[in-house]
C-alpha cells in the first residue's frame, strides 16, 4: 500500500526524484518523508498532514541550499502500526543517525525483536514495526559486516511480507533493497540507479527496469561487486510497456476521468492481444496444455473489490459459453474456508496491480492443492503473474486513480476471451461460433466509445440527487455484479451509503428501507429477465423512492416508472455489463466532484493492498 522510492548516483536531481515519489501518491498515504545524503550529511524531512504531506515536503526541498545529492530515499506511509504522526513517519533511523530505512509491509515478530533491542539499550522513537530494521542493522554493521551481508542477516530474522530500502551515511555511494512478496522494482539509466514500489515512479528517468528477486539483497551504486549483494547487471530486465506519458494527465481534471475515457482503448488492446487477425484464439500466454484445460470440471475465480466484481461477471460468461460450473470468492476469505480443489480445478486470480496479498496467497494455496492457476493482471512481471501457472495480461496501461475504471472493463474482456476459449476446447462452441463470439466481443469497442461520449447527457439528469444520502443499486443475472460495482464506486468516491442487491431480493428485507429519501439505481437490460425487472421497478415506485434506470436505446418500458433514465446502446445481453457499468462510474465520480472530494485519492483507500 505504501510507496517507496530510492535513488543513488552522482549529482542526483533531488526534485526529479521527489516527483517520482509524487507519482506514487495514488497508492494511498497519510504521511510522507525523505532522507537525503549529500556532502557526507544525512538530512531527513517528514510530514504527517495527510494528503498535504507531499506539498509540505516539496516546500522543504525547494527551501534547501542544496539541489543535488548522492542518495535519496522517500516513502508515503499508510499506517499499520502507530498513528500517522511525525514520529511514525518513514524514513526511520538507528540510534547513531547513520542508517535510514523505509519499509512496506508488516513485520509479524516485531514485538519480540523490539523488546530484545530495548533490553540491549536501543532507544526507539516510533511505535512502528519498521524501526526495528534500523536498530538491527546498526548492530549487524557494528560487528563489521558488509552492508549487503548485514541487511541479509537482518532480513532473515524478520517474519512477514515486506520490502525494504536502506541508505547509509557511511556508504554514500550505495543503496540496498530486499523484499519478500511485497513489490519492489529496480531501475537504471547511464548515471543513476533506482528502487521503487511501482514503475510509474521512474518511467521518465530510467531506461531499464528489473524485478528485485525475493529474499535477495540487491545493491545499487558504486563498488557493488565488493559489497556482498546482487548487482543489476546480473538481473533479467523487465519488459515495461508503459511510458512516462501514460502516467500524465492529458487535459483532464483527474486521472479517474481520464482513465474512464480510456476504457474503450484499454478494452480493445486487451481483447485484440488475445486473438489473431482472423479472430482465432491466441493462447501462448496461457502456458497450460490444452489437454489439461479440456479436463477442467470446475472453475474458481478469486479477487478483491472491483476485480471480484469482474469475476462475478466472468462466472456468467464461463458457465454460459463453456458450460463449466464456476465458484467466485472474495480472495481474503477464500483461503480460510477449506475449499475443495483438485487437478481438474482451474483457479483464476484477478488483480489490477498483481500485488494484492490476499489474491496471491490464496492462489498459492490453490496450487498446493493441485489446482492449475491463471492470473489476470495489468502489470507484467507482478507477483501474481509469477505465482500462477499462466497469465492473461490486461493491456490497460497504468491506472493511477485509486478507484478502478478501465481495468475493470479490460478484466471482463480477458474473462470473456477465456470463456470462449474454454468453450471451444470443451466442444460447447463450434469453431465458427467461437470465432463469431470473439468478433462480437471485439466489436464492443465501438459501442464502448459511443457510450463514453454520453457522459454529459447522463450528468444532466443527476442534479436532484446531489443531497441524497441513501442509494440502492439493483440488477438481475449478469447485471447484479454491475450493481455491486456501482455501489462500490459510490461508496469509494462520494462516501454515500450505497448497497447493491439482486432486484428479486428487495422484497426479502431491503424494501423496508425504501421511502421518499432513498434513491434506487436499477439496471434494466434487454434480456429474458426484462419483464421481471419491470415488476421490481413497480415495487420501488410504489414505495415512493426516487428511481434512476439505466436502460438501452429504444426501450420505452421504463418511461412512466423512472424519474431519470440513463441510456446506453443496445448490445448482445451477454456483453451488456461492459456498457451498463459506465453510467454508474460517471454517476459516482460526478457526485464526488460536486461534493468537493478528490476523485483520485479517496480517503482511507490505497491502490495496491499488500497487507491482509
Amino acid at each position: 500500500m505504501c510507496g517507496i522510492v530510492g535513488a543513488v548516483g552522482a549529482e542526483l536531481d533531488l526534485v526529479s526524484i521527489f516527483e517520482g515519489l509524487r507519482r506514487l501518491e495514488y497508492r494511498g498515504y497519510d504521511s510522507a518523508g525523505v532522507a537525503i545524503i549529500h556532502h557526507g550529511e544525512l538530512e531527513v524531512a517528514k510530514a504527517s498532514v495527510a494528503r498535504e504531506s507531499m506539498g509540505v515536503l516539496a516546500d522543504w526541498l525547494t527551501a534547501q541550499p542544496f539541489t543535488t545529492g548522492q542518495v535519496m530515499v522517500g516513502h508515503t506511509r499508510w499506517p499499520t502500526h502507530g498513528a500517522p504522526t511525525l514520529a511514525n513517519t518513514h524514513p526511520h533511523l538507528d540510534c547513531t543517525g547513520d542508517i535510514a530505512v523505509v519499509h512496506n509491509g508488516i513485520i509479524e515478530n516485531f514485538r519480540e525483536l523490539r523488546q530484545a533491542l530495548l533490553e540491549r539499550g536501543h532507544v526507539f522513537r516510533s511505535e512502528t514495526d519498521s524501526e526495528v530494521i534500523a536498530h538491527l542493522l546498526e548492530e549487524a554493521l557494528r560487528d563489521g559486516g558488509r552492508p549487503a551481508d548485514a541487511l541479509g542477516a537482518v532480513f532473515s530474522q524478520l517474519i512477514g511480507h515486506m520490502s525494504i530500502v536502506v541508505a547509509l551515511r557511511s556508504y554514500p555511494g550505495l543503496l540496498l533493497g530486499v523484499r519478500r512478496t511485497s513489490p519492489l522494482l529496480a531501475a537504471s539509466n547511464a548515471q543513476q540507479s533506482f528502487f521503487a514500489s511501482d514503475a510509474p515512479a521512474f518511467l521518465s528517468l530510467a531506461d531499464q527496469f528489473y524485478e528485485v528477486p525475493e529474499e535477495v539483497v540487491v545493491v545499487l551504486g558504486e563498488g557493488v561487486e565488493g559489497d556482498g549483494g546482487v548487482a543489476l547487471a546480473t538481473l533479467e530486465p523487465l519488459a515495461i510497456e508503459w511510458s512516462s506519458q501514460d502516467a500524465v494527465l492529458d487535459g483532464f481534471a483527474s486521472y479517474y476521468e481520464m482513465e474512464l475515457h480510456q476504457s474503450p482503448e484499454a478494452f480493445y488492446d486487451t481483447v485484440s492481444a488475445l486473438m489473431t487477425l482472423d479472430h482465432e484464439a491466441v493462447v501462448d500466454q496461457l502456458l497450460i496444455d490444452s489437454y489439461e484445460l479440456r479436463r477442467v470440471r470446475k472453475v474458481v475465480i478469486i479477487g478483491c473489490g472491483t476485480s471480484y466484481h469482474a469475476g462475478l461477471v466472468g462466472r456468467y460468461l464461463v458457465e454460459h459459453l463453456a458450460r463449466i460450473p464456476v465458484e467466485v470468492d472474495v480472495a481474503s476469505e477464500y483461503r480460510y474456508r477449506d475449499p475443495i480443489l483438485d487437478a481438474d480445478t482451474l483457479v483464476v486470480g484477478i488483480s489490477q496491480s498483481g500485488e494484492s496479498l490476499e489474491t496471491i496467497t490464496a492462489l498459492r494455496e490453490c496450487m498446493a492443492s493441485g489446482a492449475r492457476t491463471i492470473a489476470i493482471t495489468n502489470v507484467i512481471g507482478s507477483q501474481l503473474s509469477r505465482v500462477a501457472d499462466a497469465v492473461l495480461y490486461t493491456r490497460a496501461g497504468p491506472e493511477i486513480s485509486v478507484a478502478s475504471t478501465k481495468t475493470h472493463l479490460a478484466q471482463i474482456g480477458a474473462l470473456g476471451m477465456l470463456a470462449i476459449y474454454l468453450g471451444e476446447l470443451k466442444g460447447v462452441l463450434y469453431p465458427e461460433e467461437s470465432k463469431r463470439r470473439r468478433q462480437e466481443l471485439l466489436a464492443m469497442t465501438e459501442l464502448l466509445r459511443m457510450t463514453v461520449q454520453r457522459q454529459e447527457s447522463w450528468r444532466a439528469g443527476m442534479a436532484e440527487y446531489l443531497h441524497r444520502e441513501r442509494f440502492f443499486f439493483i440488477g438481475r443475472n449478469l447485471l447484479y455484479p454491475v450493481a455491486m460495482e456501482g455501489a462500490l464506486k459510490m461508496k469509494e468516491l462520494s462516501y454515500i451509503a450505497a448497497e447493491a442487491y439482486p432486484a428479486g431480493e428487495l422484497k426479502h428485507g431491503p424494501i423496508a428501507m425504501l421511502d421518499e429519501q432513498a434513491v434506487v439505481v436499477a439496471l434494466l437490460g434487454k434480456d429474458r429477465l426484462h419483464e421481471k425487472m419491470l415488476s421490481n421497478l413497480e415495487e420501488v415506485r410504489a414505495r415512493g423512492a426516487k428511481l434512476v434506470v439505466v436502460a438501452v436505446d429504444g426501450d420505452t418500458s421504463p418511461t412512466d416508472l423512472a424519474d431519470t433514465i440513463l441510456r446506453v446502446p443496445q448490445s448482445d445481453a451477454l456483453w451488456s455489463p461492459l456498457l451498463m457499468v459506465l453510467p454508474l462510474q460517471v454517476l459516482a465520480g460526478w457526485m464526488a466532484q460536486i461534493r468537493g472530494y478528490d476523485l483520485d485519492k479517496p480517503r482511507n483507500l490505497a491502490k495496491t493492498v499488500t497487507v491482509e
